[in-house]
């Protein structure tokens, strides 16, 4: 995929893009509520997350790397793959990254400080939630085209699946290797600065 197709395919998610981003950002402030008026069950579902990264307190940072990378390249490739079900599986997926987000936020910033969230989330952050966007994106248009495909009304689904799997694996996997590294090798010299 060349810079210009890659553009242009950008280009034909926006609207998706903007749908995707608009569930995020909704999903952040309903976690952050959510975790402000509901204390008991916000602690049962950071005991949850506890239990699935304490996994990693054991991993040397070779090791946290590639089970970073891992994790979020077969999730999004599942976002992307399971939204020919009528792009579903995308919007659960965004609502529920933004939920865990909005959580997480209330509880960093009032047990620590928001520059704490703000260092912790932001380097590797700043890559990774726009490929949950556009991986959502993908997700929801594909969900669309299987749809119009059902009734008779889409001819290219073969091609826009094609275009899909490539934009994902040349563009969105390298991005995840990035913020993967900057994830383990960056964000804690960051953090062990405050």
């Amino acid at each position: 995929m060349k810079i210009p197709e890659i553009i242009k395919y950008i280009k034909d998610l926006r609207f998706y893009i903007l749908l995707s981003s608009l569930i995020f950002l909704s999903a952040i402030l309903s976690g952050y509520i959510f975790a402000q008026n509901f204390p008991k069950e916000t602690q049962e579902i950071i005991k949850e997350l506890e239990e699935f990264f304490s996994v990693s307190e054991k991993m040397t940072s070779l090791e946290m790397f590639l089970f970073i990378l891992e994790n979020n390249v077969i999730k999004l490739f599942t976002v992307v793959l399971l939204g020919i079900f009528a792009g579903l599986v995308p919007l659960l997926s965004v609502w529920a990254n933004g939920m865990i987000l909005g959580v997480f936020a209330q509880i960093v910033s009032q047990e620590l400080s928001w520059s704490f969230l703000i260092v912790g989330i932001l380097p590797h952050g700043i890559i990774e939630i726009p490929v949950l966007i556009l991986s959502v994106a993908i997700g929801i248009k594909m969900g669309k085209i299987a749809i119009w495909r059902i009734f008779g009304g889409e001819k290219n689904f073969r091609k826009e699946w094609t275009k899909a799997i490539k934009f994902y694996i040349l563009v969105l996997v390298p991005l995840l290797f990035v913020a993967a590294l900057i994830e383990t090798f960056i964000t804690p010299v960051f953090l062990g600065m405050l």
